[in-house]
């Protein structure tokens, strides 16, 4: 029986290490750290799931147990990021540790965060502005309307029509 368990556990450490050490990275935690993190996430899952489920939902569960891993490692570490920096997208961690408040969520967000600055770059230049200073920076409309120079009757509709684009576009793979 141990055997079987040992098997099983060895095989999961086999098939999903290099997957996994691959996400920590992406996630980044710093390369020194990443066999730590994947070690502690293969032992968390063996001590609350079973070791036979479906490849799907070990894979599932193991970069669950990893993400949630390397957020408690940002936390312990005190590491800082930024998602947004008045008109750009701060992608340079080095940059974006200079700046800012401890944005732990980027971790948990970053394919979200990567779909969205993908959607918005998609606008028009028009609702392109709009949304960035409305739904990111979170000025209100009339303020959005004075920063462009539109009435605000014309500002809550690109503002609509940006909404509008990006559920379009978000929607299928978030369910929105």
């Amino acid at each position: 029986m141990q055997q079987d368990i040992n098997a099983l556990l060895q095989a999961i450490y086999d098939d999903y290490q290099k997957p996994l050490r691959i996400l920590a990275l992406s996630l980044g935690v710093p390369e020194k750290d990443v066999d730590d993190i994947v070690q502690e996430s293969i032992i968390a899952y063996y001590q609350h799931y079973p070791l036979d489920w479906q490849p799907r939902y070990k894979k599932s569960m193991l970069a669950t147990i990893v993400r949630n891993k390397s957020i408690d490692y940002f936390r312990k570490y005190q590491r800082e990021h930024v998602i947004w920096d008045s008109e750009y997208f701060l992608e340079n961690q080095e940059i974006s540790a200079r700046y800012g408040d401890d944005l732990m969520d980027q971790i948990i967000c970053e394919e979200l965060y990567q779909d969205v600055k993908k959607a918005i770059g998609e606008l028009s230049k028009e609702l392109q502005a709009a949304a960035k200073l409305h739904l990111i920076e979170g000025f209100s409309e009339k303020e959005v309307a004075q920063q462009l120079g539109i009435t605000s009757v014309a500002c809550r509709a690109r503002i609509s029509r940006a909404r509008k684009r990006l559920k379009q576009s978000l929607g299928p793979k978030y369910g929105l």
